[in-house]
């Protein structure tokens, strides 16, 4: 947002055109105009300025959520490596420590002994007491009757034939010990301390799995009554799980393979706690629940991967707005059609697609502290770096600037300096040095250059020189050859990019909001109304050599740009002109001619801010409705994103398949751009 704090000075000439602009052409400013400041601060300690960014790529972790456990495989059928016959003659109490084989056709009924040794089971046992520690192998064909009161301690079951639990206690895998199951298993109350894997289909009235307990079905589960994940439980479900009640506590993970259903009638998640979707970019999960009830805000963290979230009601005890992740749909249109594992879910499209084209969420970046709200104003790139603007939300002034680090999916702060008088709306990279436009209380509009070393700030050169300019606040700075332009509340202006010397200042009759060059051709969007809530707003072109704005080729009558203290970011790419018109949308044109618009439809608040070009898509901020990206060639809807809790989407950069979107109070929102 631009401040305009300081009173309009005396009109040269008003904005009519060539005729009636004032071009002041100088060889240096009357009064010099530099001025080093040195109330600079700046910080370099990385680990420090991160402890602010929090990551949600796929290939990180979050900073407060724990892995995913390594995903459980069930060993090939082993060859029995035995010593010893299990027949009519075995004792437990004269066991060996030795390994075992109870051979086809043999059945038996008694305890077994355990000293660290493993047990292979072709024939039928009934085991009535078990004590020691070892390994118990059921082979295809083989049986296994098991107690239910009998916990299993310190034991390592995989049953590659039949594994039976007689009785009608609960069945308890207590911490240290494994079941592993080839097929499907069956048995009404199940508690898992340890661990237990299923390769095919897992049904139970009651099913918990305990404090730090790893569960894995590869198929589907199915559970009557409910199911609970205790504090730091794993549960990774391969395509189908159904319960009329799930709860989650504090670090549990709930892990669904992509294309998978889950079906509850209630869900609750109690503290931090994660449901993520494990697969491939763009391959939807869906969970289904009649009532989603959350206890904490970092819903973002509580809900990762390509998940379709279709619900009634959710019961938000936070006390925060939501806010969802980019890979989050909501209510959405995801067809699953039904397999083996899984029933069938949704409406079948009556033309098969796949999305081609998703946001993947990696991190953010959150405001720095300075006491007070502070906004995300620009955002530029060079290589794996970003640089990052801010300004003072609302009267005051205390602006700030850092380096951010994006590469491998794991983002960093480098660098940061900030000002306790100046504020920054817009910024560039000029070689070895940042040329920042912003606002100060006593001196008005300014361009502040500071300079760089190994693309950081650096504290023994940390001096920030600052040019005044016309206006009470400048909104937009580029270089063009040996020249800067600037936009002020005033007007638009030329400098001398080494000397920084004035060579022409266009007074305009409201804001100048935006310049933009490709190269060939410049434009510079300005207001025509000035202390008004709405102004109509024009686009004077010129040559891109034109650089005193002395003579323009053809202005461009825009629409009336609201609110007029927003950022009205613009793109010149050949014969075509993009510009960001507020409440009013995004339009393009071409020739001087409107030929395209993209505007959220029955939204009065939702602005389009900032945008983005690339050789396919047109990236737009659109203000509190988020952020869209749009087919180049008509401009319809390719994807999108919606921050919820009023924040409001500024400015947009693209670097590669990143992108990076200045959120306001919110700070910085990155995401990797996936196309199928």
């Amino acid at each position: 947002m631009n401040k305009h704090k300081l009173p309009s000075r005396p009109r040269v000439a008003k904005f009519l055109g060539l005729a009636a602009m004032a071009i002041y052409m100088m060889s240096c400013n009357p009064v010099d105009p530099n001025t080093e400041l040195t109330d600079v601060i700046i910080n370099n300690n990385s680990a420090e300025l991160s402890q602010r960014v929090t990551m949600y790529s796929k290939n990180a972790s979050s900073n407060n959520t724990r892995s995913v456990t390594s995903k459980l495989v069930m060993p090939e059928v082993p060859t029995p490596e035995y010593d010893l016959i299990m027949d009519n003659n075995y004792k437990d109490w004269a066991a060996e420590a030795k390994n075992y084989l109870l051979p086809k056709g043999t059945v038996l009924t008694t305890g077994i002994q355990f000293k660290n040794n493993t047990y292979y089971i072709e024939g039928e046992v009934t085991i009535t007491n078990y004590w020691g520690n070892g390994t118990l192998i059921v082979m295809p064909g083989g049986k296994v009757n098991y107690p239910s009161n009998m916990p299993i301690h310190q034991l390592n079951i995989m049953s590659y034939g039949e594994f039976n639990i007689t009785g009608n206690e609960k069945f308890n895998i207590n911490s240290g010990s494994s079941v592993m199951i080839s097929g499907d298993f069956s048995y009404p109350n199940i508690w898992v301390g340890g661990k237990l894997y299923v390769s095919d289909g897992l049904t139970a009235s009651i099913l918990e799995i305990r404090e730090h307990a790893i569960c894995q079905v590869d198929c589907s589960v199915q559970v009557d009554e409910y199911m609970i994940l205790h504090n730091y439980a794993d549960f990774t479900v391969g395509s189908y799980l159904s319960s009329p009640s799930i709860e989650m506590n504090s670090a549990s993970i709930l892990q669904i393979e992509a294309g998978s259903l889950v079906s509850t009638k209630s869900l609750c998640l109690r503290n931090p706690c994660t449901v993520t979707v494990k697969g491939g970019d763009l391959e939807y999960a869906v969970l289904s629940a009649d009532k989603i009830e959350v206890h904490t805000g970092n819903i973002k963290e509580m809900f990762t991967g390509w998940l379709d979230i279709h619900y009634q009601t959710i019961d938000n005890y936070s006390g925060k707005e939501l806010e969802w992740l980019s890979s989050i749909k909501l209510n959405g249109d995801t067809y699953l059609t039904a397999d083996g594992c899984h029933p069938e879910f949704g409406e079948q499209p009556e033309i098969e697609t796949e999305p081609v084209v998703g946001l993947e969420h990696i991190a953010q970046v959150v405001t720095p502290d300075h006491g007070h709200y502070i906004s995300s104003t620009c955002i530029q790139t060079m290589a794996d770096m970003a640089y990052v603007s801010y300004h003072t939300r609302g009267a005051d002034y205390h602006g700030c600037i850092e380096v951010l680090n994006v590469s491998d999916d794991m983002c960093s702060i480098l660098s940061y300096m900030e000002h306790p008088t100046l504020d920054f709306n817009h910024l560039i990279l000029d070689n070895s040095r940042i040329i920042a436009a912003g606002g100060e209380p006593k001196n008005g509009a300014f361009l502040g250059v500071i300079n760089l070393g190994g693309g950081i700030f650096q504290t023994n050169d940390a001096e920030l020189k600052q040019i005044k300019l016309d206006g009470a606040s400048a909104s937009c700075v580029i270089r063009n050859g040996n020249y800067l332009h600037a936009t002020t509340n005033e007007g638009y202006h030329t400098l001398d990019a080494n000397s920084f010397n004035t060579v022409a200042s266009i007074p305009s009759a409201g804001s100048s909001k935006f310049v933009s060059s490709d190269g060939t051709n410049m434009g510079v969007v300005s207001l025509t109304d000035k202390n008004s809530e709405q102004s109509l707003a024009v686009l004077n072109m010129y040559n891109a050599s034109d650089y005193t704005f002395s003579n323009p080729k053809q202005t461009i009558t825009l629409d009336i740009i609201a609110p007029v203290n927003g950022k009205n970011v613009m793109h010149i790419e050949g014969n075509d002109t993009y510009v960001c018109l507020g409440k009013n949308g995004l339009k393009r044109y071409t020739d001087g001619v409107e030929v395209a618009e993209f505007k959220v439809s029955g939204d009065t608040i939702a602005a389009a801010n900032g945008l983005a070009v690339d050789n396919k898509y047109v990236y737009v901020a659109y203000g509190h409705g988020g952020l869209f990206v749009l087919n180049k060639t008509d401009l319809s809807v390719v994807t999108s994103y919606s921050y919820t809790g009023g924040k409001s989407a500024n400015y947009v950069t693209v670097s590669d398949d990143i992108l990076y979107v200045a959120y306001g109070l919110s700070g910085v929102q990155i995401f990797r751009l996936i196309e199928k």
